[in-house]
């Protein structure tokens, strides 16, 4: 089983059940022939950078899911004969794509982390400036680094 996401676009002038429907459809595709869905985003009404098919706008659907690769090429089949779906792209992601998503979203979580206890960490003043002031020289006072026969 390989790792696929599959973007597509369902033409606008459909309702919401409509659209559900075929969200709905595309995924009992994928869990009927063996895989899994992953997760599936609905992205909502967007502009087009350009007009499909004479539609302005359409509804985004972002899907990720694990499946053979014989089953990409009927999902693309199908994405082809359905009149609701006005463009539709399906990419491999490779394992070493998946492992630097995995990467960025723990460096984001551990950042998010670390953002959390220093909101929490604000409100305890202990006189964090002082400290500050020795760090960084004090403003041209005090210490003095040391003299080095380079600099002339």
């Amino acid at each position: 089983m390989r790792t696929y996401e599959a973007l597509y676009i369902i033409a606008p002038n459909l309702d919401d059940d409509a659209i559900q429907a075929v969200v709905a459809g595309v995924e009992t595709l994928i869990t009927s022939n063996g895989g899994t869905i992953v997760r599936s985003e609905v992205w909502g009404r967007r502009k087009l950078a350009y007009e499909i098919k004479k539609h302005g706008e359409g509804f985004y659907v972002l899907l990720r899911f694990t499946a053979s690769p014989e089953f990409v090429k009927k999902l693309d089949n199908h994405f082809k004969l359905a009149e609701t779906v006005i463009r539709s792209m399906v990419l491999y992601l490779d394992e070493r794509t998946l492992r630097l998503e995995a990467e960025q979203q723990f460096r984001r979580e551990e950042e998010a982390r670390i953002a959390a206890t220093r909101v929490r960490g604000e409100g305890d003043d202990d006189d964090d400036d002082e400290d500050d002031e020795d760090d960084f020289g004090g403003g041209g006072r005090g210490r003095r680094r040391p003299r080095k026969d380079d600099d002339d």
